[in-house]
């Protein structure tokens, strides 16, 4: 049951939102005594959403990584090629098997454009371009889609603790592939703009499998009933430990 706590008065909420994945992710790891697999969509290079990589590396996660762009998908095999609990896969995910053009920027508009992720990729054309940007600034990649129920049914992979999904835009059609109740996740993390019909369908499909969504920063995080978030994490990133210093916001 949610509870009223009184009004949210920083002045910055948005530096909240890494952290609060953080004690998210502890959630996760604690829920599951440190033996978490993540099925992550849209992986990219694989330095998204924060901590996903140092978990891999050190707090002994394993997972299935799927991202559908050649030269992300590159960085993101060499950044585990000597990992036994990772594996990796070149594909894209949609409610139906077939190829499509992926969008991404030219190398040359991504270094004038520092400011847009490194990883921007998009089945969606005009999600790509931008102010100052036009038709010349973007590549096309013919890339093979498949349902995810497929994949996961050759792999022989039947539940997963996280699930994050990123996906230029294309989150429904991946969410419409697969039975996310049935995968009975902790926390499904999905890329979600408010307002928008992707955002509703996420929404509806959280619902659906009996997940409660939050939104955080760009994210929208369908936790499941009676995951908890440490105290002590809330307690010490609020600077309320004894000795510490408080920080005005």
């Amino acid at each position: 049951m949610a509870r009223v706590l009184g009004a949210f008065g920083i002045r910055k909420p948005q530096r909240l939102n890494a952290p609060i994945l953080e004690m998210i992710l502890n959630a996760v790891h604690d829920r599951s005594a440190g033996r978490v697999f993540v099925l992550q969509i849209g992986a990219g290079d694989g330095t998204t959403p924060a901590g996903l990589a140092q978990r891999f590396a050190s707090d002994g996660w394993s997972g299935l990584l799927i991202e559908p762009h050649p030269a992300h998908f590159a960085a993101l095999e060499a950044l585990h090629t000597d990992s036994d609990r990772v594996a990796v896969l070149n594909l894209g995910i949609s409610d139906v098997s077939a190829s499509f053009p992926l969008f991404s920027l030219t190398p040359e508009a991504a270094a004038r454009n520092p400011r847009l992720s490194a990883n921007r990729a998009s089945l969606i054309r005009d999600r790509i371009l931008g102010p100052g940007l036009t038709d010349a600034d973007l590549i096309s990649a013919e890339v093979p889609f498949l349902r995810l129920d497929s994949v996961l049914r050759e792999l022989g992979i039947e539940t997963t603790q996280l699930i994050v999904v990123n996906a230029g835009g294309h989150e429904p059609q991946v969410l419409n592939s697969f039975d996310l109740a049935a995968l009975a996740p902790s926390v499904a993390l999905v890329r979600s703009t408010p307002d928008t019909p992707q955002d509703a369908a996420t929404i509806a499909a959280m619902d659906a499998a009996s997940l409660v969504p939050y939104r955080v920063g760009g994210w929208l995080a369908g936790l499941t009933a009676g995951l908890t978030v440490p105290l002590d994490d809330i307690l010490t990133f609020f600077n309320r430990g004894i000795g510490q210093t408080e920080v005005e916001e």
